[in-house]
């Protein structure tokens, strides 16, 4: 389990681009090209040089909200340096650099283990929700409700998208939120005519040419939520995809409704003391599964 045969763990940069994509491709996932970009450019991405001098042996992204909480994800170890204790060796790097912040993760089944033995402790279920999205009916726009009418969203309303999200998440999410404009595809919110201001807001983007995932989502009950996924599907492109926890029933049972399955599971987790400083209960979906 040695590590001592790798490079020193490095921060990555813009330019390693084409090698984080080359190691997602390398364990199977897919490349997404795009979000690693915003990651590089917006969050502390560490990786390890491969000894072969063929890419990245291993990456590791941390992401700051504020001082207190942070998030890792894409924690990547080429196939061909695997059980070699580089996968511990990166995330404690990753948590050393957080460090008295509390950590939370996406977990698959796989790392699960590792992160149980780093003081990571479970807080709640994730499923992957993708399909074909298909509306009530042809054509039918959702109708309005308390939280208003899902628009597009313009330049004019990104403060107040920025207001909404912190309330909601409780920290500030501003240096990655800032960014959708140029990352997304379409952004919509909800606005009332007869008031000021919006109510909430989501975004769609492309991880790879057919398939778009629905996330953030910040609205303030079920019922405005669907809303936004409905203007969103409606111009996405391909298949949809929705973040969804499990033991909040409605968006899940709506989802399967409109044509979505469960396609796979992941666990949120968190080290350290995780207090809710926000109104969790209108987080719908997460930025992406990388940024817990």
């Amino acid at each position: 389990m040695a590590t001592d045969s790798f490079p020193p763990v490095r921060r990555l940069e813009p330019g390693d681009l084409k090698r984080c994509v080359a190691l997602s491709v390398d364990r199977g996932w897919l490349p997404e090209r795009s979000k690693w970009s915003l990651l590089l450019a917006a969050s502390e991405t560490f990786g390890v040089d491969a000894p072969d001098g063929r890419g990245l042996a291993g990456a590791v992204v941390l992401t700051r909200w504020g001082a207190d909480l942070a998030s890792v994800g894409m924690m990547l170890v080429a196939a061909r340096y695997g059980r070699r204790g580089l996968g511990r060796a990166l995330m404690e790097h990753a948590l050393a650099e957080a460090g008295g912040a509390t950590v939370t993760l996406f977990a698959t089944d796989m790392g699960r283990p590792l992160y149980e033995k780093l003081g990571f402790q479970p807080v709640r279920r994730n499923v992957s929700f993708a399909g074909a999205f298909r509306p009530a009916r042809p054509g039918a726009s959702p109708a309005a409700g308390p939280g208003g009418c899902a628009r597009a969203a313009t330049e004019a309303d990104l403060a107040a998208m920025l207001a909404v999200d912190r309330a909601a998440f409780g920290a500030d999410r501003g240096h990655i939120l800032t960014r959708l404009p140029g990352f997304a595809d379409r952004i919509a919110v909800l606005a009332d005519h007869s008031k000021p201001g919006i109510s909430g807001y989501a975004a769609a983007w492309r991880n790879t040419p057919s398939s778009t995932v629905i996330g953030p989502l910040v609205a303030p009950d079920a019922q405005s939520a669907e809303r936004l996924i409905t203007d969103l599907a409606a111009h996405a492109h391909g298949t949809v995809r929705l973040d969804l926890d499990p033991d909040r029933p409605e968006l899940p049972a709506w989802a399967h409704r409109h044509g979505l399955e469960p396609v796979s599971r992941t666990l949120v987790m968190a080290r350290g003391e995780l207090t809710d400083h926000g109104t969790p209960d209108r987080l719908f979906t997460p930025i992406s599964v990388a940024l817990a």
